[in-house]
């Protein structure tokens, strides 16, 4: 049976969002606006955080600083993307260009997670204990975790990373694509300034080889990811 709109409003209303309730893992990417805004040390990195999947909550997609540890939350980037608050289909789909100040190093993504209670570890799915309307059960939420050979982007400070493009799949997995370029040149512009870092490397098992389609929540509705 298909969820109908009633049903989905009551959920919204009677039960507390997950990120309420579980605290976020790793350091929330802190956002600039400009080349003036990027504190010394720090570089700035161009990235779109998109999905496929319609999303109950918010994504988090986790990059790894080399050198550091997944278990200290300080080395560990998070990037979000969420719905809009009044949308009631999957507007995550769309490209959301958006430039922040990170430390220089190099990182390495190594998970996607929505409700996860911790960082997912290598091929590890985050299950979540819910209590809803038809009682306590186990879900699991779209999450993987990601081994070595993985997409690595290089900061340096002073100077702007065009990370590009990764993307949730309804595969769940995060895929990549290079921006396209009329999706950057308001942002270029502003960090116009600052010389390039160099290009992102991406394996090619991580290359986005497929159309997209922008998934509603009838479709993923008590999926098993």
């Amino acid at each position: 049976m298909r969820i109908g709109f009633i049903a989905l409003l009551l959920v919204c209303l009677t039960l507390p969002s997950w990120s309420e309730a579980l605290a976020d893992p790793g350091t929330r990417a802190e956002r600039v606006s400009r080349a003036s805004s990027v504190d010394e040390g720090y570089g700035a990195v161009v990235i779109s955080i998109r999905s496929e999947l319609y999303l109950e909550d918010t994504l988090g997609v986790f990059f790894l600083r080399e050198g550091g540890s997944i278990t200290n939350d300080d080395d560990v980037i998070r990037f979000e993307r969420r719905q809009g608050f009044l949308s009631f289909g999957n507007d995550t789909l769309g490209f959301k260009v958006r430039a922040f100040q990170l430390r220089a190093g190099t990182y390495r993504l190594v998970a996607h997670g929505v409700s996860c209670p911790k960082i997912p570890a290598e091929e590890e799915r985050c299950l979540v204990d819910f209590n809803g309307l038809g009682g306590a059960q186990e879900i699991s939420r779209p999450s993987r975790g990601y081994h070595q050979i993985a997409p690595t982007f290089e900061v340096n400070a002073g100077s702007v990373t065009y990370a590009g493009d990764f993307i949730l799949t309804a595969r769940n997995t995060i895929e990549w694509a290079e921006l396209p370029v009329e999706e950057v040149e308001r942002t270029r512009r502003r960090f116009s300034r600052m010389p390039n870092a160099p290009e992102p490397i991406i394996p090619g098992e991580f290359r986005l080889k497929y159309g997209l389609n922008a998934r509603s929540l009838d479709d993923d509705w008590n999926r098993r990811y």
